[in-house]
């Protein structure tokens, strides 16, 4: 399975994607909307969750307007509001909170 994770912060976003590949998936990796974003340009579909089954996205990045972009969006992801954890060896986990939207 494809997985995207979105994160405006490096070091968490390094740290979930190693905890998904660790279990066998392959990772696509974004900073967010904060930054240069088609869903916020107003462009058309993201190609990112064209290619995804799970995005998990860091809940900082889902604020409003981006959330209505990402929730009128088309493609077969599964958006998943997720929250940072800490591991015992220091390195970042994805705790999923709650699921946004199934896009």
């Amino acid at each position: 399975m494809n997985a995207l994770v979105v994160s405006s912060d490096p070091a968490i976003r390094e740290g979930w994607a190693r905890a998904l590949e660790a279990c066998g998936m392959t990772v696509s990796r974004c900073v967010g909307p904060d930054v240069t974003c088609i869903l916020m340009r107003g462009e058309g579909r993201c190609p990112l969750l064209e290619e995804t089954g799970l995005a998990l996205y860091h809940e900082t990045a889902l604020k409003e307007p981006f959330l209505s972009r990402l929730r009128a969006s088309h493609g077969s992801a599964m958006v998943v509001a997720t929250r940072d954890r800490h591991r015992v060896n220091g390195d970042h986990e994805p705790a999923m909170s709650y699921l946004v939207h199934k896009v």
